[in-house]
């Protein structure tokens, strides 16, 4: 920090202009950089600044070096300076306005859970009312982010080979399906081709029997093709049926296979954005993993018995207790409520269940107490997403 920057509070005389990047105390030029610009910006600085790099440098040696510049008034500085005020120009205007230090505070703030807080800093670390101790603040929270972030990154990290391990298995399971519907397919169209030609030669020969005056017998042969037709029709019809039920399965599959693909985009965006900008990943709240449940009990109401296993999983990787209630389709109303009574969270889909059935759940819910979330869809996706808003709603 220069001479005139750490006189101008201590004297008590408010500073009459916006701080330039070597007068920000030291301690906030990591967080800063870190936050702020991107990998790709420090190698174009170092470039343009003329910095010579030994070969190969890691991300961590490009970030020290310019953390290092950033505290003295030169040309890696100024660079640095010009590319943060280009980029975040709109953020320094709306805060060109801001006369004391509480309304810098709460613009802080207020940025935190927009997705702002990149743009934020540099305006308010700028900004002449920014006094020491909202400093020490933002320093403080900007540390505790960063140990947030390594922590989502080391259980994303845990969670993707599982992850793609279903992945291949659902894929593989789907491969499979097709194959055999295709087979059940091609064999039907085969007997119904044959079938079609054995009609036309009978109605051929039916044809040229009626010409020569033939005797009723000579319809027979027709008679036996026809109920042979008929045969090779109900059988087609079966052939269908046990179709549809491989495409209904094959459609459980994909939808398996797209929120395992879907949780597993996740999880790869939360580890790139935690390695690229710790800080700014781990103020993200959506970001964030589902909550420690602490040994909670789960109870989950409903849905399709096929993803039960994989409900169970995502619940059980909470540290959570899971018991899961068919909503009355083979299990009866009375043990729903016996499961209710020790829930400590209740999960419903409500695209998969009764509506009666949802009512008494939530009926028993207000009686008891109990938190009941409703979900849009019955996907493994879905309940995950109801597990990290409840991670949002916590208190910190």
């Amino acid at each position: 920090m220069c001479r005139e920057c750490a006189a101008g509070p201590a004297s008590g005389q408010p500073r009459s202009r916006r701080r330039r990047l070597w007068e920000i105390e030291d301690r906030m030029h990591c967080p800063l950089i870190g936050t702020c610009l991107t990998l790709d910006d420090l190698k174009r600085v170092l470039r343009q600044s003329g910095v010579e790099m030994a070969a190969p440098a890691s991300d961590f040696e490009y970030h020290v070096t310019l953390v290092r510049a950033a505290g003295r008034d030169g040309r890696a500085a100024r660079n640095m300076h010009k590319l943060l005020e280009r980029r975040y120009a709109r953020h320094v205007r709306k805060l060109s306005s801001v006369a004391d230090e509480a309304e810098l505070r709460q613009a802080w703030q207020e940025a935190l859970p927009q997705d702002e807080m990149a743009g934020t800093l540099w305006a308010v670390l700028t900004h002449p009312q920014l006094s020491e101790p909202l400093t020490d603040r933002i320093y403080g929270e900007l540390h505790m982010l960063s140990h947030l972030a390594g922590r989502s990154r080391r259980r994303a990290l845990g969670r993707i080979p599982r992850l793609q391990m279903e992945r291949d298995q659902f894929a593989d399971r789907l491969e499979k399906q097709r194959l055999r519907g295709e087979g059940l397919l091609a064999e039907r169209d085969r007997r119904i081709q044959a079938l079609e030609r054995q009609v036309r030669e009978q109605r051929s020969q039916l044809a040229a029997a009626a010409l020569r005056g033939g005797r009723p017998e000579d319809a027979e042969p027709g008679a036996t093709h026809d109920r042979k037709l008929a045969r090779e029709r109900r059988r087609r019809i079966r052939l269908e049926a046990v179709l549809g039920d491989r495409n209904r399965e094959i459609g459980v599959l994909q939808e398996l296979l797209d929120d395992a693909l879907a949780s597993l985009r996740e999880q790869r965006c939360r580890l790139a954005r935690a390695e690229g900008a710790p800080a700014a990943t781990a103020a993200r709240p959506i970001a964030l993993p589902p909550p420690d449940l602490s040994g909670r009990h789960v109870v989950y109401v409903g849905g399709r018995p096929s993803l039960t296993p994989h409900l169970r999983a995502v619940v059980e990787g909470c540290c959570a207790r899971f018991t899961h209630h068919d909503g009355g389709l083979e299990e009866s109303g009375s043990s729903l409520e016996c499961k209710l009574q020790g829930a400590d969270l209740v999960f419903c889909p409500v695209d998969c269940i009764s509506h009666d059935a949802c009512q008494r759940v939530k009926r028993c819910c207000k009686r008891n107490n109990t938190p009941f979330v409703p979900l849009r869809s019955s996907g493994v996706s879905g309940l995950i997403r109801g597990l990290t808003q409840l991670g949002m709603q916590a208190p910190g």
